[in-house]
């Protein structure tokens, strides 16, 4: 069956008109033509001065007949702005032309530098066609809060393609294309989630009722490892088990408590063969679990316990299940693979393989003797999602005419994030009309029993259903759209919102909006400082940091599982450990207003016990967070199952930790994360180490090598070091000037193996020799190269603006953007840099509040 085929009953393109009510770009496209014809038109005469400058310094090796770093300077036509600001930086800053070249005089340099400078301006007149697509991370939010949907298991992104961006942020417009296959997705997402938000069949409402699992039926993925009793199940493998005797997931959203009756049990089955756990507890974890039809399961981890052995205890917890929803019982500590745990311990002679075998296996588990499902809890009626999709307390009249307008007008508003205009509201109001027409009717039996007027509201609900999915495939929903200039109230409510929570405003930013005050300077901070503290604020935290520092990359070339020297990467979770140290550091930087030089060298790290032993740090595990600036910043829970920084940070085994003086570790550069992905899963990598530290920390990368240029080749024989290696590289001088800045960078970190650990030999014996020179200094080692860096810090903040200001934007920054950016770099230095204090400049400033 094609894509199209399995809309079956689905509003199509043609029948509610998409395409047109997608209001194609072309519009956007004429503007940029016009644009584009009516910018500045710069005669020959404006780059006379400088011409003579580029063809004796730059076009011998950016001309027509060698273009190094694919950048040519001797047509005109073909530079930008933000090619000339580049030149203009290169200029400026005596990168270019190369130490080897013939140099300019320190007031030829001053002079061109001036004036390209001024061209990069003129050029950057804005050709913006101002919008771009919602990104799926967006996307999934904003179907969240449109509709009332709960941060649960359910993701209503799960059937839209994941957005492929070659490079930048995932709010790049030039990156967020739209087609054909994606706006089914689009569609199909939207009807789904729309029934998982009005999902009730029967309109009244829902009663409190408690159902009793067969606890002797639990099952998970592999059989084996589970033993079923006639009123218990002993769970011994480390699946998730759930009932599979009767219906066992919920029909009705809403909070259900589940309780669980269980013992730890099996213990010392085999003597002194320990199976896991050998020590400590037997840990119990209750979830939930949500299987939607050809999509992937979502499950999360609710809560664990931990059990005591041969004593049954009740356990209990509520939790928020989605319509269609169940819980799961696992055994969280067990053997996660028994089989293998028990062919080993028969290898190893420590088992009688006639006692037991990965068949008959009986070692540890936690034995389930009751399972039971109370709820929905104190259901609220309407739905919360129903009273949030419909905008109303009460089940909306469906055979009110007027009602129905109305109805379709709130949430045309809601969705398109600004009022609805009298042809949105006839279109959609005469769609649900034709959509409510198509539907079966009831037979002339049912008309007349007292289920009649259900039905009508039912056939209603389902015409709505069809119509909300047509709006939310729609452009104006599926767009962000700012015109060039000083935002609007209602494109400002939403630059904020999706820049620090990655959704739509919510009802106080749409009153501002609405009203038009959000346009005050006053009113506008006090929205900033409030959205600040709110959790959603995590979403920026995630979205930015995942992007800016490729946590999203990390794990696609890891060590092989097969190669024992990295065998601990895989049997200690590294990888999510890494990532997690990451986005707590950044966390941590931003929540507690540390100066944002703390990400170039610090005197702490955020760890977890695994890392305390990667990093062979002290780890204190009974110490409570304890923060030190503007706590009343942190965000708090909000009610919607949002944790707080602290919680977080506390509930996921993590901790602030002062490192000793001299430390190895401290700032990015000595985290796992960025030292896994600066290598390929075999060895490490110094070149694009150091590459890395000038593109992602100074944001001056080093132009792309030329194609001639043969790549380097690792030594497998292990004879030569990188070191030797990249000594002989330089000697081509097409290689020089860039390696010359890169490579004592990289090098300082082969202090560091391929997951991280620190080492100070190369397993082939030679001695690992970090030390190098960067802008004139020398360093000896990691730690002084941290140093150096530290004392860039102006550059780097004016690097993570930029970063900050385009992930904002959704666009490269131009000239007069970045002289904004020299503007807020000066204010910011006058706070120490302290993250909070940027991050309110860049929101508070033109740079944010224009396009």
């Amino acid at each position: 069956m094609s894509k199209s085929d399995s809309y079956d009953g689905l509003p199509t393109p043609s029948e509610f008109c998409l395409w047109s009510r997608i209001r194609r770009p072309w519009k956007a496209i004429v503007l940029l033509v016009i644009l584009v014809s009516s910018a500045p038109i710069h005669a020959s005469e404006q780059y006379a001065p400088i011409q003579p400058f580029l063809n004796r310094y730059c076009v011998g090796c950016h001309g027509e007949t060698k273009q190094k770093g694919e950048v040519r300077l001797d047509d005109f036509a073909q530079i930008d702005g933000a090619l000339w600001n580049d030149v203009h930086d290169q200029i400026h800053d005596a990168s270019m032309p190369p130490e080897d070249a013939r140099q300019p005089t320190a007031k030829e340099r001053s002079d061109i530098a001036k004036l390209v400078l001024q061209i990069s301006r003129d050029e950057s007149f804005s050709i913006s066609t101002g919008f771009r697509r919602l990104n799926r991370r967006e996307f999934r939010n904003t179907v969240r809060d449109l509709l009332g949907l709960k941060p649960g298991i359910y993701d209503p992104a799960a059937r839209v393609f994941k957005d492929e961006i070659e490079g930048g942020f995932d709010t790049n417009a030039d990156e967020l294309v739209i087609s054909n296959e994606l706006l089914l997705e689009y569609l199909e997402s939207a009807e789904h989630s729309l029934r998982m938000a009005l999902y009730l069949e029967d309109l009244t409402p829902p009663a409190t009722t408690v159902v009793e699992y067969n606890a002797g039926s639990l099952q998970s993925g592999d059989r084996r490892f589970t033993t079923n009793k006639k009123n218990a199940t002993v769970l011994r493998g480390s699946g998730q088990y759930s009932t599979s005797k009767g219906p066992r997931e919920v029909a009705i959203a809403g909070n259900y408590r589940v309780t669980v009756t269980a013992a730890g049990v099996d213990r010392n089955n085999y003597g002194r063969m320990k199976f896991p756990p050998a020590s400590g507890p037997i840990r119990m974890g209750i979830g939930t679990r949500l299987d939607s039809e050809g999509q992937t399961s979502a499950s999360k981890l609710v809560k664990s316990f931990d059990l005591q052995d041969d004593k049954f205890k009740e356990y209990s917890v509520v939790m928020w299940l989605e319509k269609g929803a169940y819980p799961w019982v696992g055994f969280l500590n067990g053997a996660g693979k028994p089989a293998s745990s028990v062919r080993q311990a028969i290898r190893q002679r420590k088992v009688d393989p006639k006692e037991v075998s990965p068949q008959n296996y009986q070692g540890p588990g936690v034995e389930v003797s009751r399972l039971a499902v109370e709820g929905p809890l104190d259901p609220e009626w309407p739905p919360a999602t129903y009273r949030t999709v419909f905008q109303t307390d009460e089940m909306p009249d469906f055979e009110n005419a007027k009602v129905r307008v109305s109805l379709i007008e709130r949430f045309l508003t809601r969705a398109f994030r600004r009022p609805a205009n009298e042809q949105d509201v006839r279109d959609y109001v005469k769609f649900l009309n034709e959509k409510y027409d198509d539907l079966p009717r009831p037979s002339r039996t049912s008309r007349r029993n007292s289920s009649a007027l259900e039905g009508q509201r039912s056939r209603w609900q389902e015409a709505f259903i069809k119509t909300f999915a047509a709006i939310m495939a729609s452009h104006d929903f599926l767009y962000i759209k700012e015109e060039i200039g000083p935002l609007p109230p209602y494109e400002l409510a939403s630059r904020l919102s999706y820049f620090l929570w990655s959704t739509m405003p919510d009802e106080e930013l749409f009153q501002l909006a609405r009203s038009g005050t959000i346009l005050d300077a006053d009113v506008y901070a006090g929205q900033v400082e409030r959205m600040l503290r709110d959790p959603r604020t995590d979403e920026f935290v995630r979205g930015f940091a995942t992007q800016w520092l490729s946590l999203d990359s990390l794990g696609t070339m890891p060590p092989d599982i097969k190669d024992r020297r990295y065998s601990a990467y895989h049997r200690g979770k590294y990888e999510a450990a890494f990532r997690n140290e990451t986005l707590h550091f950044f966390r941590h930087v931003l929540y507690e207003n540390q100066p944002v030089g703390d990400f170039l060298d610090s005197d702490y790290a955020i760890i977890n016990e695994t890392l305390a032993n990667v990093y062979n740090l002290p780890f204190p595990r009974k110490m409570a967070f304890q923060g030190r600036r503007n706590r009343d910043f942190k965000p708090s829970p909000d009610g919607l199952g949002r944790p707080s920084y602290e919680q977080l940070l506390i509930s996921t085994g993590f901790r602030r930790v002062s490192l000793p003086k001299g430390s190895i570790r401290g700032g990015l550069l000595g985290q796992g994360s960025i030292l896994a992905l600066t290598s390929n899963g075999v060895e490490t990598l110094p070149v694009t180490r150091g590459h890395w530290i000038l593109d992602e920390l100074l944001g001056t990368p080093p132009p792309p090598p030329p194609e001639e240029v043969p790549a380097l080749v690792p030594d497998l024989n292990g004879v030569d070091t990188p070191r030797d290696q990249l000594v002989r590289h330089r000697k081509d001088p097409a290689c020089f000037e860039c390696h010359k800045q890169m490579d004592p960078l990289g090098l300082a970190l082969e202090s560091f193996d391929v997951i991280g650990r620190y080492r100070t030999t190369y397993e082939t014996g030679p001695k690992i020799d970090p030390s190098g020179e960067m802008f004139g200094t020398r360093f000896k080692d990691v730690t002084e190269l941290r140093r150096i860096l530290r004392s860039q810090e102006d550059q780097f903040a004016k690097s993570l603006i930029i970063k900050l200001a385009e992930y904002a934007k959704g666009r490269r920054l131009n000239r007069r953007d970045l002289d904004l950016v020299d503007q807020l770099a000066a204010k910011s230095k006058r706070d120490d840099y302290r993250f909070q204090s940027l991050l309110r400049h860049l929101l508070l400033s033109d740079l944010m509040r224009d396009r």
